[in-house]
Parts: structure tokens; sequence; C-alpha cells
């Protein structure tokens, strides 16, 4: 007899899996059995699962193996507007392998003994390649997918969206599934916006892999397993797009294809935004304000927490604490200031609200997959939930949606649309539409919060008379970039979110995200004056610039940390401001190249060990021009790497020899900030709201270097779609180093320049200039001395006299060259002799 049950127990499951036929370890798909060519590459059978090659275009192969005969076409990650270009490609075959070859490409797929794939450049160097052996390779588990890739020799990863740790994720594993984490830090968490696309670097090539699958997926760099990575998928198909090009930025534009690219934002979304949970009543709203613009702190937008809803509910504004909202907005409006609002998924069970009436009127909520509603809390409300993945849905939700134009209010912010109920769980047994393809959660839940800003973002479309939205969400997926801004969420007011922040900014840029924020001050907990200071000097460098704090915490406007801390962040904010002809600028090129805003140091330097030493990976570039090193309030110096070339110190213009490492004194008042040798930088005179028109005069700073450079200076109503009908003004400013010349190419488009006046300001060339000679004209040359930023300045009426001419002392202001030149439709010629 045998007296333990639980030894039963298990001698009786043994039993039965193994009359079953149950096996715990899966088996790779096998041979190929037959395979035949097709208009975009091949196709065939293996022992265990079906497979197709495409060709893409000659730097993307999609490789897709299921387990189904018949592989679903419908895709929300992919851009509706992609589609396969016609590329010239052959097929052959050589012994035991096929081969697929593009231009710029070529994929090995071995038939026997089991279907695997190696990619490879056309020099013949491996790029990337399955593992072999039985088991690995491409594998089914029930429902579960896995797909192994032999480690190169030193290989480096990154992307992944919103993941946390280091920029080089080898040697890490992450979860990618969707989830409200509060408080996050653990970096085996999975966060609230996940991308299945990662860049690999080694032995001098790059390469993009795109996971196009929405089922929770676990990505493996070697966490423990040295000799491969892999990728396993909660269910779908092995369904992936390998991207193949000679740098990261080739990488990113290809990539960018396939998920599409962020649409042009308008231009004061792009301005500073002022937010807390929660502002209310309409009086405070407007005495925030109106207290920016008494102080002289730049602001385009204040933002709304759900608190300005009656309990919480869309579409239903709180008129005990909003009595008249179009009046506020309007109010607002000629302040030159815009209004944020939030709304959640979670449609309130109440009896009185018509949405929810109208919701189960119009069956438009998630149910189980008996037909019954799904019922959960977002607190403190317990809710139904619209599925936006039906098509009715997400037209009910913009229709609804409306509420906020007619309210005077054009931003959509979609919050807690993970969705934020408990730990983020969804029944396996819920039903959603998905466009009439049903799905379980286990394949909709990662494109809930997308599909919602989706459909927010056809809201602003329909009902925005022709204003280009801005929609701002918490929870995204690949291709969200096409809707809306990511923020990073709920993080904590402690020392590490600053860089930390940085870092996964430059990460969602580098995985086709590259509008993004965090919440400047930190959203959770206390901030000291001292953080607020460090926060901010940072924060302006980023693509969209919030400071916004949790109910019941100390105030985080500028102005409640001090004397000090208001000067100082007036002056960053303002920068930013005196920046946004180059920031508008880089946001047009990110529409049109997939190039992020703000860019990690990898994206020139991907085979530069020293960009992903835990100490410099914070380090990002804005643009091509600005690179910003973040600094804590524990440090008083920062040791930084300077990449090769030659480098200005912003402040002083100080140069300094890269490919090294320097330290640098950084007091309260300013964090490093450098300027990239050769580069064009304009800069516009100070304005309080980008409603408002600066001086007709726009500075063009040339930083002297060695290498030629150009920067495309685009100019566009900032509002409409105008730009769509070229009315907009492109042009090309060119520095040729080798000639000193700088040349105004002529401009594109019917967009009057809000400029009439161009300033040459010349930084780092000394006496050998002595004329300026424009379009074979001789014109006045200036010597001034000017800073383009000067933080110390500003704490002038700050500090006591004595101390501030003693820190001011060792300061030193740059002494530059400077020409004035109208500004004309015509080419411009000007020779620095």
């Amino acid at each position: 007899m045998n007296r333990n049950p639980k030894r039963a127990l298990a001698s009786a499951l043994l039993i039965l899996f193994t009359f079953t036929g149950f096996t715990a370890i899966p088996e790779d798909i096998g041979r190929i059995i037959h395979w035949h060519k097709t208009g975009t590459g091949l196709e065939g059978k293996t022992e265990r699962a079906f497979f197709n090659i495409q060709v893409c275009n000659k730097h993307i192969i999609r490789v897709r193996v299921s387990q189904k005969e018949t592989m679903s076409n419908f895709s929300y990650l992919l851009d509706p507007e992609y589609k396969p270009q016609k590329t010239g490609f052959s097929v052959s075959r050589a012994g035991n392998k096929l081969i697929v070859s593009t231009d710029s490409l070529t994929a090995e797929i071995e038939m026997e003994p089991s279907f695997r794939i190696i990619f490879k450049d056309t020099g013949g160097n491996v790029i990337n390649e399955d593992s072999g052996g039985k088991g690995f390779g491409y594998s089914f588990n029930g429902n579960r997918t896995n797909l192994y890739k032999k480690l190169q020799p030193g290989e480096r990863f990154t992307g992944l969206g919103e993941v946390l740790g280091n920029l080089d994720k080898r040697g890490s594993a992450f979860t990618l599934n969707n989830t409200d984490t509060y408080k996050y830090g653990d970096p085996r968490l999975p966060m609230y916006t996940n991308v299945p696309f990662y860049i690999g670097i080694h032995s001098n090539q790059v390469y993009g892999l795109f996971y196009h699958n929405t089922y929770k997926t676990f990505f493996n760099f070697g966490v423990s397993t040295p000799e491969f990575a892999s990728i396993t998928g909660d269910g779908g198909d092995i369904d992936y797009f390998f991207i193949y090009d000679n740098s990261i930025a080739g990488i990113l534009r290809n990539y960018s294809l396939l998920t599409g690219r962020m649409p042009l934002p308008p231009l004061w979304s792009l301005g500073y935004h002022q937010s807390r949970c929660s502002y209310f009543p309409q009086n405070e709203v407007l005495d925030i304000a109106e207290t920016f613009r008494t102080r002289k702190i730049p602001v385009d937008c204040i933002v709304l927490d759900a608190d300005y809803l009656w309990e919480y509910e869309p579409f239903r504004i709180n008129l005990k604490r909003f009595p008249d909202m179009p009046g506020l907005t309007a109010k607002l409006s000629k302040l030159g200031i815009e209004v944020t609002a939030s709304v959640n998924p979670g449609i309130k069970i109440d009896s009185t609200y018509f949405a929810h009436n109208d919701g189960l009127k119009k069956d438009i909520f998630v149910k189980y997959a008996d037909g019954s509603l799904y019922t959960a809390e977002i607190a403190p409300s317990l809710n139904n939930f619209v599925d936006f993945t039906n098509p009715l849905g997400r037209q009910w939700w913009a229709d609804n949606m409306k509420f906020l134009p007619d309210n005077g209010i054009h931003g959509y912010w979609n919050d807690m649309n993970e969705p934020a109920v408990g730990a983020s769980y969804l029944p396996d047994n819920l039903l959603f539409d998905f466009d009439g393809h049903k799905a379980d959660a286990l394949e909709a839940k990662n494109v809930y919060g997308m599909q919602m800003a989706r459909s927010s973002y056809e809201s602003a479309l329909k009902y925005g008379e022709g204003r280009r939205p801005f929609i701002l969400t918490r929870s995204g997926f690949a291709g969200v970039q096409r809707y809306a801004a990511v923020w990073t969420g709920d993080n904590t007011a402690d020392d590490e979110f600053i860089p930390g922040g940085a870092l996964l900014n430059t990460q969602m840029g580098l995985s086709g995200i590259p509008f993004t924020g965090d919440d400047i001050g930190g959203y959770i907990g206390t901030t000291s004056k001292e953080l607020f200071i460090r926060w901010i000097e940072t924060g302006v460098f980023q693509p969209f610039v919030r400071n916004h704090k949790e109910s019941y915490a100390a105030a985080n406007e500028p102005w409640a940390y001090g004397s000090e801390a208001e000067a100082i962040a007036r002056e960053f904010i303002g920068f930013r401001y005196k920046l946004m002809p180059y920031i508008y600028s880089t946001f047009y090129e990110t529409s049109n190249t997939g190039m992020p805003v703000v860019r990690s140091l990898c994206i020139d330097n991907p085979f530069n060990t020293q960009v992903y030493s835990l100490h410099y990976q914070y380090q990002f570039m804005l643009g091509e021009a600005l690179m910003v090193v973040p600094v804590t309030t524990k440090e008083e110096t920062r040791q930084l790497y300077l990449p090769p070339g030659l480098w200005y110190d912003v402040y002083n213009d100080r140069t300094y020899t890269g490919d090294s490492e320097i330290s640098v004194k950084c007091p309260i008042y300013r964090i490093p900030v450098f300027v990239k040798a050769s580069s064009v930088l304009p800069v516009q005179s100070l304005v309080q709201t980008t409603a408002e028109q600066p001086s007709d005069t726009l500075q063009i700073h040339i930083y002297k270097g060695s290498e030629n450079n150009s920067f495309l200076l685009y100019e566009d109503d900032g509002l409409t779609f105008d730009y769509k009908e070229k009315h907009f003004r492109k042009q090309q400013i060119d520095y040729l180093a080798g000639e000193n010349v700088v040349l105004f190419r002529k401009p594109e488009g019917s967009f009057q320049s809000r400029y009439k006046h161009h300033q040459l300001i010349l930084h780092g060339f000394g006496a050998e200039i002595s004329q300026v000679i424009v379009n074979g004209q001789t014109e006045n040359l200036k010597i001034s001395e000017s800073a383009i930023l000067n933080p110390l300045k500003a704490l002038e009426p700050v500090y006591e006299a004595t101390y501030y001419k003693l820190i001011s002392s060792d300061q030193g202001i740059p002494e530059v060259k400077t020409v004035l030149m109208k500004n004309t439709n015509n080419e411009i010629r000007v020779e620095l002799n």
C-alpha cells in the first residue's frame, strides 16, 4: 500500500500522461517536406508545421511558421498603409539549403534535419542564425511558440520599448505584457508599453527583429542560456520581420515602414505641460495659468486628471467643480494655453449614466465567452469596458469623445488603459471582437490600450475641426506611435528615476515610439527642491515635457520650491522654447524617417563599448546637435563620455576632443550639455507660449567643425493639416566646413516664414574670419559676448551679490561673431573669410 498520497497522485499523473501521449519536451518543426517559390519568396511544409518566407524589400525578410496551413494577414501592429515593395530577389537551392537573396541580405534555409535559417550579408558574413539541434529552432508546445537564436560573440541587444534595466540587454530577460506597474523599478516586472522589436549589434553588424505577435511574450537574451537567445509566446504564430541595414538609423527607417511613423504633432504639444492629480475647482486652474504668466514661466498646456469628471465617468464633467468648462478653456486660450484632460476605459455601472446605458444598448462592452458582461474595478468605480477591438466600440468611443472639443479641450489623455484592473489581469475566457476575427484576452490584451488611443485619435480627426490631434496614452504596443504620445507611467520622486527616465525615453525611440516623456519631479512621493531642479534640467530636453504629481502630495509647480528653483526652471523651460525651431524641425524629421527625437548614443556609435557603460548609458542626443547628460542630486561633478569628434560646452563654448572621458563640475544651476561640432542650431527669441509670435529674427548658430553638415529648417502653421498641401516652408542650411561657407538653399513650400531676418552666429571661428560675404556683398561682422544658455544669469536677483560675484567669476561668456541678413526665398551663399 502506498501511504504517501502526494507520491500516489504523482504516479497516477505520470501514468495518465504516458498513456495520453504527453511530452514535456516540445519537438522542433522538423525537416522540410516540400516547398515552392512564390511571387514574394517561398513557402512550404515541414514535418510538423507550415512556413512562408516573404521578401518585403531588399532590407526586410519576413519569416512565418504556423501550425495552420492558412495564415492570417490581419494585423493591428502593421501600418495600414504598409505594403511590401516590389523587390528583385532570387530563390535557389544549393545542396541542403534553400537560398533567398536580395541586393542586401541572404537567408539560407537548411532543409534537414530541421528547418533553420542563417541570415548573411552580401559578403557571406553571418548576421543572425537560428540555434540548431533537436528541440531548438522553431517549435510549438501546445499553443506556446518558441524561437531560438544563436548568440553571436559579443552580441548586444537594445529596444523592446518600455522595459527596465540597462541599454544593453544581453544577459537579461523580459516579459512583454502590458501591466499597470505602479511605483515601478524591478526590471523583472512588465511595464505599461511593450514593443516586441529589438536591435542586435555585433561584429560591425546591426540588425532588427520585429516579432509580429500580440500575445504575452518572453524575450530571453541569454539570461541563463549563454549559447542562445529565445522568444517564447503564449500563442499565435512564430512570425517575425528580419531587418538588415548598415546602420541603426537604417534599421529604424525600415522598422518604421512596417509599424508606421509618428504624425506631425501640433506645435503646442511640444511646449511645457503642467499637471497634477488633480487641479480643481475651475478657479484654481485659471489661477495656475495666470501665475505662470505673471511669473514669466513659459507654459502651453494645463492638464486635468480624472477629478474634473463626475465620479470618474468619461464624457461627464463635474459641474460642481467646473461649472463653465467652455468659459474656462476660452480664457486659457486667450493666455495661449491649451487643456489636456484624462479619461479611462472603464464605463461605470450607474443607472443614471447615459454612457453606460447607451453602451449596453449598442452592445460595445467586453464580454466573457458565454456572453455575460465583464465587470471589474478601476478604483474607485465598478465598470464595464469598451471593446476597442470592435469597430462599433471604437466608433462609439470616438463619437462620445466629442465632449472634449465641445468644451474647448484639445488634448486627449488615455489613462489606466492596460487596462488597470487588479494586477492588469484579464481572464483568459474574455472574448474580443478583434475586428471580426475574434480573440481571447491572451491575444487582445496587449493591443487594448493602443486601440483606445486609436479611437481617441480618430475622434480628434473627426471632431477636431481640422486640428492635428494630440493623444497621450499610458499603454501601447508596436504601432501606437501612429496615434499617440506615450508617457512612462507612475514613477517615483527618487534620484534614480532621472537617468532612468532618460534611458526609457531613448529605448522607446529605439523601438519606434519617439514622442515620449516621464513625469518631471516624480509622480509618487515628496520631491525635494534639489531633486526638482535636477529633474527639470534634464526633463526640458525630453520629447514630451510634463510636470506631474500624485494626489495629496506637496505642490510641484516650479515656484513651489522657492526662488532659486523657480529661476532655474524658468531658464531651462525658456531654453526649450528658444530651441523650438530646432525641436519642431527634428519632429518633422522623425515623422518622415523614423529617427527618434531623443537618441541613444548607440545610434551613431553602435560598436563603441563606452556608450553601453552603466555610467554613460543615460546620456542622450536631442536631435543631431545637442548631447545631454542627466545629473542627480548626489553629484556635484559628473564624469561623462564624449563620443568621437569635437564638442562645445553649451554654456561657454569651451571645446573638448571626443572619444574621451571627462569630469565636469555640476553646480545646482546646470547640467552638462554639449553641442556637436559642425552643428547648425536654429534658436528663436523667448516666448511664453508657442502661440506667441517670436521676434522677426531667427538666430542660426554654426559651431565650427571639420565635417560638412546640413540642417532642414521646417516651418508651418503648427496646428492644421495644411502642410499636406505644401503649406510649409522647408529650407536646407548647409555648413560646408572645408570651404568655410554656409549655404541657405532655396526654400520649398508656400508658407511665409515667421522670421524676416536670419542672424548668423559663429562659434569657434577665430581670427581667421574677418569678413563675411553674402551673395557677393561684404556684410558687417560684429563681435559680441553671448551664451546660448546662461542659467546662472537668471540667479543674479536671487543670490546675495558677493556670493553671485564669486561663483560667476569663472563662468566664461563665449565670444561669438555675428552677421544679420534678410530672410529671402532665394538661395543665399555666405562666405566666411
